[in-house]
């Protein structure tokens, strides 16, 4: 199993707008069949801070909806328009798989 989270910093008092565009990009996965997004907040830590959690069974869908996801237009429009909402420079993404037995 494969997460990949998208984690940013949402500007104060925007956090409304931001979720909105959330819940929008939620929608078109949908619609297409892609992993929808989880929308995460931390109970403690940074403030106003904003996770959006994918999960796939492999590393292959993961790239291959990933791929598709920045090459379509509707998934991109309010991707693109989610970066007013966000502090420059706070935004990362993270990648995280199943821990195995080691040997």
């Amino acid at each position: 199993m494969y997460r990949l989270r998208s984690v940013s910093i949402v500007q104060y008092g925007k956090f409304r707008e931001f979720a909105g565009l959330v819940k929008r990009l939620g929608d078109v996965c949908e619609a297409k069949g892609w992993a929808k997004p989880r929308f995460l907040v931390p109970t403690a830590g940074p403030n106003n801070e904003a996770v959006i959690e994918f999960e796939y069974p492999d590393l292959a869908t993961l790239q291959a909806e990933n791929r598709a996801q920045m090459t379509d237009p509707e998934f991109m429009g309010p991707f693109r328009e989610s970066a007013q909402y966000v502090y420059p420079q706070t935004s990362r993404t993270e990648i995280y798989e199943d821990a195995f037995d080691i040997a």
